[in-house]
This record gives structure tokens, sequence and C-alpha cells, in this order.
């Protein structure tokens, strides 16, 4: 098998990969950069240390989470691309990145601005998001496993494998190491269960490091950093940069609450806050719930619990022999882990040692010393951390459970187990007293149901403990049936079976549009204005330009009688009075009439006759040059008579030609039937739109005038 730290240039793994040359090297495994033979690609490959590779637990577990691993696929985290085993030799490939660790950038530039942390954090959220849904927990976020391309694109790395031990590490529970210290949570720091609430855990970790440059826990050693973490609340990332909006600061601490319930819920929830806090600044983010806030453990340390001790000085001594014996830093993982083990160990055995020689036999009034019991119950929990402190000296188990209660307030002790009137005398000595302290009124935090269907948002503020009030409100930006705002405001907290009004759009309100048809142009104008409609445009029907005080409304789109929404544009269509009035009376000529007879009738007769045939224009044409008689007269008409006409009756004509009638008064009509004399003809032409004047010459000149049919 040859030794994975000494693969040099050239050496091919697997019979694909060629090495190049050495990326970095890692508690864990050394990382190379390679050709890909098989694709031409460069990739990096990632090769376990010989003493880990042959470890069977270690295997099974990479093996498992590298399978995970692959099952990725999102923008914002390295690729899994390949792994196996080559030459006995676990590895794994993934995507080369150009760039450098987001570590690397701290390092450099100390603070990043929040305008460029804030989006890469969600970029790195999104990609935690992406992994937590497949049921991929990551165990060691930190900005060592963050890459930043050169067009500042996080990269998530290392999913689910990160493992290593260094002096950077700690090790519980038999060994198992859960994470780099400066950003583990506190229960992976107690040897608790790691869920992915730990992963955005040490994503908050981060983001108060790329924020203010420091480490928010840092200490001497990795159980003192440890404790931290369990014990202690970091400064506000502003007091290091007062610049900082107070909003990151409020974000920051709900992202690193002690209680996982206290944190934010999903990575999704958290870059939904980082969303709303880019877009408006000034906003309430970071709101913790009341009872995870006033959530506690024990007085007694997790971590001290976890390693079987009760005083924080018998862990500092474990520490101190096991840095005695490591020589370096960078002593190897299995000794560091055998030294820590190999010491509970003794000083488990030494206290038992302790027991059997000075504690045989029946224990005598001095050891089994009696104590009084005070009565805590409707006291304030912080009034008596003093008289606990006493009691868990003498040796007595000190437990605090919250419940929530509608008439105490917060912090009071609701009863005690065991009782006590204040004078129970009590042997201490292994005894457990159990306090159970009111949360007060349970609360919930107000869901952010903004912008979704109110049918969503009554399902969702129902599930968190809410009754809901709904108010409709007219909105000409927000669509129909979609919440506008609660109150209380999302992120807010409220108590469970309160009611929290939700006001939802009804849309736009909607306006009758009114009748145009028919109006002067000014007045159409104003009824749009009085009604909150616009005009969206206009055209004239002849298509030549009117003057605005000619104009009227000849049509509209959309029509009238319907609702629409304000501002809705309204174009129209205008012209002159008269084209307003052939619009409204339409003519349809026939393609093809029969001509009737109209000859002996009078004019009006005639035209009354005619109209059935929609003749296009009527040619009139004076029998008698010296007739008086005017077409265009309306006492004229009835004294005309038609002598002659053209078409002939019976003859199938087109009455877009037009029909030629000669017409002369009755005793021209009678001259016509028994003629003596000779006439000239005049022509008159007759249309229903024009009027001109035409002159006809025969052997005599005469004049021509035009008549207007009756319609």
């Amino acid at each position: 098998m040859i030794p994975s730290q000494s693969f040099g240039r050239g050496t091919v793994i697997a019979d694909r990969y060629r090495v190049i040359r050495t990326l970095g090297q890692g508690g864990m495994a050394t990382v190379y950069l390679a050709d890909d033979r098989n694709t031409g690609q460069q990739v990096a490959v990632k090769v376990m240390h010989d003493e880990l590779a042959n470890d069977p637990e270690f295997v099974r577990r990479f093996a498992t989470e590298a399978r995970a691993a692959a099952s990725l696929d999102h923008p914002n985290i390295v690729r899994v691309l390949d792994y196996g085993s080559y030459d006995g030799v676990r590895y794994i490939v993934q995507e080369y990145v150009e760039g450098t660790t987001l570590k690397d950038i701290i390092r450099r530039k100390g603070p990043i601005d929040y305008r460029l942390a804030t989006p890469l954090l969600i970029q790195i959220g999104l990609a935690l998001e992406h992994a937590h849904r497949r049921e991929v927990i990551h165990r060691d976020i930190k900005p060592q496993n963050i890459m930043i391309t050169r067009d500042m694109v996080a990269k998530v790395t290392d999913f689910g494998i990160a493992r290593a031990s260094s002096t950077n590490t700690i090790t519980l529970t038999g060994g198992v190491v859960m994470g780099s210290v400066h950003y583990f949570s506190p229960e992976q720091a107690r040897g608790g269960q790691v869920t992915s609430r730990s992963d955005l855990y040490s994503l908050g970790i981060m983001f108060y490091e790329m924020l203010t440059g420091r480490l928010p826990f840092d200490g001497e050693s990795s159980v003192a950093v440890a404790i931290k973490h369990l014990q202690e609340v970091p400064p506000a990332p502003s007091t290091y940069v007062p610049s900082l909006p107070p909003a990151l600061d409020r974000i920051v601490f709900r992202a690193i609450q002690k209680n996982p319930d206290a944190r934010y819920q999903t990575a999704r929830e958290f870059v939904d806050e980082l969303d709303a806090f880019m877009i408006e600044p000034d906003g309430v983010y970071g709101v913790i719930p009341k009872t995870a806030a006033q959530w506690e453990t024990s007085s007694t340390s997790a971590l001290s619990a976890q390693t079987g001790e009760s005083n924080y000085g018998r862990i500092k001594e474990i520490e101190r022999t096991f840095n005695k014996r490591r020589s370096s830093r960078y002593r190897d993982t299995a000794i560091a882990i055998t030294v820590v083990v190999a010491a509970v160990l003794l000083l488990a055995l030494l206290t038992v040692w302790l027991v059997r020689h000075f504690a045989p036999g029946e224990p005598d009034d001095t050891d089994l010393a009696e104590i009084v019991l005070p009565n805590f119950q409707g006291k304030d929990i912080k009034d008596i951390a003093n008289q606990l402190e006493m009691l868990e000296s003498a040796g007595m188990i000190i437990e605090i459970k919250y419940e929530v209660n509608e008439t105490v307030l917060p912090d009071i002790v609701l009863r005690q187990d065991p009782e006590s009137d204040g004078t129970l005398k009590i042997e201490p000595q292994d005894v457990t007293l159990t306090l159970f302290v009111s949360l007060g009124q349970d609360f919930a935090v107000v869901p952010d149901v903004v912008s979704k269907s109110f049918q969503i948002a009554d399902i969702e503020l129902r599930t968190e403990g809410f009754l809901v009030k709904f108010t409709p409100e007219v909105s000409a930006t927000v669509g129909k049936d979609i919440v506008i705002r609660t109150e209380p405001a999302p992120g807010e907290l409220a108590p469970k079976g309160s009611t929290v009004e939700l006001f939802y759009s009804t849309g736009p309100e909607f306006v009758v549009m009114p009748e145009l048809q028919g109006l002067p142009y000014d007045q159409a104008l104003a009824l749009l204005e009085e009604n909150s409609l616009l005009l969206g445009g206009e055209t004239s029907i002849t298509g030549e330009t009117i003057p605005d005080n000619d104009k009227y409304v000849i049509k509209q789109s959309p029509e009238a009688g319907g609702k629409y929404p304000p501002n809705t544009l309204v174009v129209i269509t205008v012209g002159t009075a008269k084209n307003l009035y052939d619009y409204l009376n339409p003519t349809t000529v026939p393609q093809e009439a029969v001509m009737l007879e109209v000859r002996g009738l009078t004019f009006a007769r005639a035209m009354e006759e005619l109209e059935p045939l929609r003749v296009a224009k009527y040619q009139m044409v004076k029998w008698n040059p010296a007739t008086s008689l005017d077409p265009n007269k309306a006492e004229d008409r009835v004294n005309i008579y038609i002598i002659e006409q053209k078409p002939e009756p019976g003859i199938r004509f087109r009455p877009e030609d037009g029909v030629i009638l000669t017409f002369g008064s009755a005793a021209d009509l009678e001259a016509y039937r028994n003629p003596t004399t000779t006439t000239t003809a005049t022509t008159t032409t007759t249309t229903a739109s024009t009027t001109t004047t035409t002159t006809t010459t025969t052997t005599t000149s005469s004049e021509t005038t035009e008549a207007e049919p009756e319609p």
C-alpha cells in the first residue's frame, strides 16, 4: 500500500486520477490536485490518512457519508464526483474550485462588510437547506470548509465527513469527534444528538466571525472553549463593529442560542430572515420564542455530566494531564484519544479506591449531616441561586424544569420535589431536588404569512396555536386573497390562544366602465378622470385629423358596463357628428338589385320606393331647363315628378353605381307624354353626402344643380 501522504506528482490514483500537486493537508486527509484522465478535467482528490483508513468503523462511516455527500447537487456545494478505495486507501474525488477559503479571507481582511457577508451566508444557508432536506448533516461548518470563488460564489465542502482530530477539535462519547471546537454546538459539546439545527448554530458562529473578524468563543484549550459554548454569551457583534445594523446582532444571537428550539429551526427560515434583512435592514428580526428563550439546563455543567464528573476543576485537571503528555499540537489523533480515555478511567478507579478505603461500613453522623430543606415554592428562581449553590455543594443534585402556566409569572417556583414546609431535615448526599418553575403564559412567534393566500395563512397560524380574525381590505397592489399584513406583526411573540388579525386583499376597488359613445371629446375625458380611468389612446374613424372641438366618441374599448380596476386604459375612436350619425345609422348597400318603376311619381314618393335598394347616389336631370323646381328644397319635392329613369324598370343593376332620374313639373310630365315641342334637359347629380354642381352642355347651355334625396 502506498502511504497516502506520499503521493507525488505523476502518481495515478485508481488508474484514473493523475496527481499534479498537493493542495493541502489536514488531520483527516491529504488533498491533491489531479487530472481526470477520463474527462480531461482537473479535480480535487482527498485521500484519507492511513491510520484512519485502517479503522473499520471509520471506513464504514466514511463510505456511508461519502455516498450521502455524492447525492447532493447544488451550486453552492462542492460536488462529490467519485469515491472508493485504491490500494487500500480510501479516497473522495471532488470538483476543483479555484478560489480561497473563507477563513483565509477573514485572516487577510478581518471583518467582512455586512453587505458582502450577508449574501455569502445566504448562499451557504441555501446549501445547508439542500443538504438537510436530503437528511445530510454537515457537522463541521466552519470558514475553513467554505470556498469562495473569484466571482464571490460560496461553495461548501466536506459534507458529512469532517471528523479530523487536532488541537482544534474535542473528543466526547467514546472518542467520536463531533466537530471543530470553535464552531460546534452546545449539544455537540455535551455529546448529545447532532441535528440540522447544530449546523445552523455553527453557521451563526461563523457569521459572527465574518462580521467581526474574531471568534465569539476562544480559550487556552479546547475544553475551555467547549465550556464557553455551554455557558457563556458573547458580546454583540456591534460591540466590535459599531456600524453594524442592530438587526444583525439579533439574527446572530438567534442563530447561536444554547437551546436548539430557540434557534432558527430550518436553514430556509434563517435564509428568509437574511433575505428580508437585505431588503429592509431596519426591520424586526431574530425574535426568540419566549418558551425557548427561558430554557435552562441543570445547574450541573452539561460537559461535566457527559464525562461523569460534577466538578469543572476535575475536567481542567484531566486536560492538564493530557497537555503534559502531548508533545506537539499535531500529535497523532489516536494517541490523544487514548490519553483522554485513560485519564477518565484512572480518575474513576481512583474515586472507587477512595470510597472503599475512606468510607468503609456505615457512615457516621458527621458524614450524613442533615440540613433543613427550604420551601422554595412561590420564590423567584433568580433570588434563590445562592441557596441552590449551597445545597449543591452539600451533595444535593439540583434539577430545574420549566412549565407553561397561564396564571403564575415567569421564573416563579411552582412546586418542588421533595416538598418541604421549611422545617424538613434531609441528608443531602445524592438526593435530587427538582424545582418546577413557571414559564408564564405559553408564547409563540407569529409566523410570517404575508404574501401567502389567506387560506394557507389560516392553517399556519392555527398550527402555531393562534386564533384568526379575517379582515378584508381593498388593495390596488396586492392580488386578491393574498395576505397584506398581520397584527401582531410577523416575528413578534404573542400568547398562544390569542387572536391574530389577518388582513387580506380583495383586490382593487372596481369601477363600472361609463358610456362614452356619443359624448363630445372633452366630456368623455372628464368622465374618465372622474372614474379614475385613463385614456389609453384614440384613433380617427376617417383617418383624418379632427379638431378637438369637433370630436365625438364613436367607439370605446373596453365597452361600457363592465367592472374594471382603477387606472384601466380606455381606447376611443373619434369622429365628427356626421361620422357618429353614419356609424349609428349604418346603410347596407346590396351588391345587386332590380330597378323599380318610379316614372310618373313625385320625387318624394320615388325616394320612398327606392329606399330599400340603398342607392348610393342619384343623378338628377331637369327635363325643362327653364323649371325653377329644386330637389334639394323640401317644399319642391312634392311638386317634382319623375319623367325618365335609368336603369329602366325591371333591369338588374348595382345600387352603388347610382340611378339617373329626369324630373320636371306636372306640366312637364304632361308635355313629355304628349310631345309638341323639343326640350333640352339639364343634369343634376344627387348623393347623400356630396353637393357638387356641374354643367351639362346640349344644344343650348343650362345650369346643373344637385339634390339630396329624402332618406
